[in-house]
């Protein structure tokens, strides 16, 4: 009859060859229930006799072992992870959240997601000019960004005192990114006046994955396409985008006093 064995398994076929332990494949109960069938259905004429039930029960006590070992470890490796998470409130970090953003904010609480503690940063919507490579004109730039949903036209406007002014200086400010842009399930169009502020909104850029929060505008005012923002649109409140990050996803951290520090100095 069969026996069940941690000998490593040999190649077959084309198959490369590859050393592996059943025992430290399989969970405690999945090794019971294996046993179990092995004795409901072992040959009669040839039973296991009490050397080979005496090995598996060994085996028995070595995964049970392995598998409570195994619950020890990851019980603390989250508790290590939680303190080093809850640590991180009122902090600010450079990051890459769960959805693939860029995040620079402060941790304002954390959250634990099937046993993995997750760090969250809330950032309001906002454009602003920007230091990528670009054409954008010196002047003061009005955009919209808008959507639609069921049949409805909804909107951040970015005019007057929320216009981004730039000064065409290379490496400073010749494009505007806006960013924290709030998570839609249809594409999201950006409209820009020309660098007087006012005038005809054209489009510049559509971020066809509604889920992406972020911008980057680079056109002068002659590259904007023709497409006219013509139709009235619900105007929504800027909105604070909340940004879900992992720890492994940390890249830069200012504790919290640090950035307290820097609150008191900024006021």
């Amino acid at each position: 009859m069969t026996r069940i064995s941690s000998t490593p398994g040999t190649p077959t076929g084309n198959q490369p060859f590859t050393s592996t332990d059943a025992i430290n494949d399989i969970d405690l109960g999945t090794f019971l229930q294996l046993m179990i069938t092995e004795l409901q259905n072992q040959d009669p004429l040839n039973p296991l006799d009490n050397k080979d039930m005496l090995a598996q029960i060994s085996q028995i006590r070595e995964v049970g072992a392995t598998d409570k070992l195994t619950k020890t470890l990851d019980s603390v490796l989250l508790g290590q992870n939680i303190a080093s998470a809850t640590n991180l409130i009122g902090a600010d970090i450079t990051a890459l959240s769960d959805d693939r953003e860029s995040v620079a904010g402060r941790v304002n609480r954390v959250s634990i997601d099937k046993g993995v503690p997750k760090l969250h940063v809330d950032l309001t919507t906002e454009a602003a000019a920007s230091d990528a490579e670009g054409n954008v004109d010196a002047g003061t730039h009005a955009y919209r960004v808008v959507w639609e949903e069921g049949g409805r036209l909804f909107g951040i406007d970015f005019s007057g005192d929320d216009a981004v002014t730039t000064t065409g200086t290379a490496g400073v400010d010749q494009a505007v990114v806006i960013r924290n842009l709030p998570k839609t399930s249809v594409p999201k169009h950006i409209y820009r006046t020309d660098s007087s502020g006012e005038g005809a909104y054209k489009l510049v850029g559509t971020l066809t994955d509604g889920s992406k929060g972020s911008f980057v505008d680079v056109l002068a005012d002659d590259e904007r396409s023709e497409t006219r923002l013509t139709q009235p649109f619900q105007p929504l409140p800027a909105i604070a985008r909340s940004y879900q990050v992992s720890l492994s996803n940390v890249s830069g951290i200012r504790p919290p006093a640090l950035a307290a520090l820097a609150d008191d100095e900024e006021n």
